[in-house]
């Protein structure tokens, strides 16, 4: 094995120790703590029909807004995309392209039965530590529930950008480090 395998390799191994560790306490559920009133439920039905609110445009691998109001619908590991990712407009972690000056209503959506994600979003560039301190988050959701009982968490948020590049992040330990990020840019 060369040099930068072992490092591949040795990289791989420390984020699933996180992610285990993660699990092996409870990590996913203690960190969403109590169901407050800003997180609801859903059922499939439900979370597919509020998917089709996303008010963007798709050009490749970019969903571009536009208009003074601009609704995001992201939602967290749908059936058929990778682990951990975020999911927009059937995109994987897609660019977001957002006028500046927008306000922008944004629902998050937790779709993943084994773990609790967030929603959050920083001017912090990746890449992202394994037990990650992203400071400052400029708006989000917080840690959600981990969706039990065939329904899945969802809440809303809205943010009023400046003009700049963001990155959504997940900041349970180990997601945003293996990708579960994208880029905001607001022009």
């Amino acid at each position: 094995m060369n040099t930068q395998t072992k490092m591949q390799k040795n990289w791989y191994v420390s984020v699933g120790a996180a992610a285990v560790l993660a699990v092996t306490v409870g990590m996913g559920t203690a960190m969403a703590g109590a169901l407050d009133s800003s997180w609801k439920e859903a059922t499939l039905p439900q979370v597919k029909a509020m998917l089709q609110k996303d008010s963007g445009k798709v050009s490749g691998d970019t969903v571009t807004y536009s208009g003074k109001t601009v609704h995001v619908v992201a939602a967290a590991v749908l059936p058929g995309f990778p682990f951990p990712s975020f999911e927009v407009h059937d995109k994987k972690n897609p660019t977001l392209d957002i006028p500046a000056g927008a306000t922008v209503d944004v629902t998050f959506i937790n779709t993943n039965k084994g773990f609790g994600h967030s929603f959050d979003i920083t001017q912090k560039t990746p890449p992202f530590a394994v037990m990650p301190v992203i400071d400052p988050i400029v708006a989000g959701t917080g840690f959600s529930p981990v969706p039990k009982d065939g329904k899945f968490g969802y809440t809303n948020f809205t943010w009023h950008p400046t003009a700049g590049t963001y990155y959504y992040v997940c900041q349970i330990p180990g997601h945003a480090a293996t990708g579960m990020f994208g880029k905001i840019i607001v022009k």
